[in-house]
């Protein structure tokens, strides 16, 4: 898959080694905060050691500022030492600032901007090009809509039969309804478990984003922007890297875009944008998007920072069959920008414990950030604590 575990090639030279790193990781839509990251990374350092010959101790984490929470990755490659710092950029409180906590509030809002988003435009051209994200859009409302049909055939069923039986026309009914109900119910508990109301959660952020920016979200892209400068000023680094995940991947592009405006070129040729699982055209298809598209154009004429987008094809919640930037009307593969890699998911596992991972979308989206049972060139541990700098296969 991706560029990240050329970093073993026997041939690196020394400018490609790395003793010094920093991560600056942006989440995707999710009000879980830095613990649950930290976690994460700890825990699937470990599984993933036994197939990159290295080993990835991973400190406690810290609270750098008011934004940021960070911890250490030191890692050893055959004698070779590497210390990654690990920044945990904090946008999940603005996630829960704009998380909407009721159920009705967020079907009907959400039903709402779809129909802004389908008179757009925007949705008649993924309907056209991008089945997985097409998919994976009207998944939840195809799911709540069978919910609701299949609750009162249930409860007219249940009331049918009781009536039958000779039960009384009062019991019947309340037969009906209490069974309905029940049904709706455990169709409601499932659906959580599925990441129906995720999905939703995350299709009226992003679409709400598209007619108008949140001004919170654009003002924590600027200060992570001022705080990246002034990190790297303040202690430099062989290789930065600034790492999105689905959502996150747009929150990355945003800040990016920044970067180039405050960084020196010297500094930016030390850093690469890592998108991951990203679902850029979400966004970039909405022509009231007219801000988040300029900062797309600005990476499309960089030159001095690197920008790898790494996506799989099995992922159907983000966007890995086409480019980001021409997608979004912008000339993006006529000058190699970004530099795409597949991931291939199914090869990190075997054939029983892929299928079963392939039944929830949440788990298949989140494998980016986490080990494979079986060697793979994709390895995120050794892209952002590994001995060399990231490079495309």
């Amino acid at each position: 898959m991706m560029g990240a575990t050329v970093q073993d090639k026997p041939a690196q030279n020394a400018s490609s080694q790395v003793k010094r790193r920093k991560v600056y990781y942006v989440s995707g839509f999710d009000p879980r905060g830095a613990s649950y990251y930290h976690r994460l990374y700890r825990e699937e350092s470990v599984k993933q050691a036994v197939h990159h010959g290295g080993t990835v101790s991973v400190g406690a984490r810290n609270k750098l500022g008011e934004h940021v929470s960070a911890w250490t990755a030191d890692g050893e490659w055959g004698g070779h030492s590497v210390s990654t710092q690990y920044q945990f950029l904090h946008w999940d409180d603005l996630v829960r600032r704009h998380w909407e906590p009721s159920l009705p509030k967020l079907v009907f809002s959400t039903l709402s901007r779809y129909a802004r988003y389908i008179g757009c435009g925007a949705f008649g051209r993924l309907s056209k090009t991008f089945r997985g994200p097409l998919y994976s859009a009207l998944y939840p409302l195809v799911y709540l809509l069978l919910l609701v049909l299949l609750s009162a055939g249930c409860g007219a069923g249940v009331k049918a039969l009781l009536s039958a039986v000779g039960g009384n026309a009062w019991l019947a009914l309340a037969g009906g309804v209490a069974a309905g109900v029940a049904l709706f119910s455990g169709g409601i508990a499932l659906a959580n478990r599925l990441a129906v109301f995720w999905l939703l959660q995350i299709y009226r952020f992003v679409q709400g984003w598209g007619e108008r920016e949140p001004e919170d979200v654009k003002a924590r892209i600027a200060a992570f922007a001022e705080w990246i400068r002034q990190d790297l000023e303040a202690s430099p680094c062989d290789e930065a890297l600034v790492v999105g995940h689905s959502v996150g991947s747009i929150v990355g592009v945003s800040l990016a875009a920044r970067l180039i405006e405050v960084l020196t070129p010297a500094q930016r040729r030390q850093v690469t944008l890592v998108t991951l699982g990203q679902c850029i055209p979400l966004l970039g298809l909405m022509p009231s998007a007219k801000a988040f598209r300029h900062d797309l154009k600005r990476l499309s004429e960089e030159r001095e920072m690197q920008w790898l987008d790494m996506n799989a094809r099995a992922d159907s919640l983000c966007f890995s069959q086409a480019n980001p930037l021409d997608i979004s009307g912008i000339n993006g593969a006529k000058v190699g920008r970004p530099i795409q890699q597949v991931v291939r998911p199914f090869r990190m596992f075997s054939k029983q414990d892929y299928a079963r991972m392939k039944r929830s979308k949440q788990r298949l989206h989140f494998q980016y950030l986490m080990a494979s049972a079986l060697p793979n060139e994709y390895d995120y541990f050794r892209m952002t604590a590994g001995p060399s700098r990231i490079q495309p296969f």
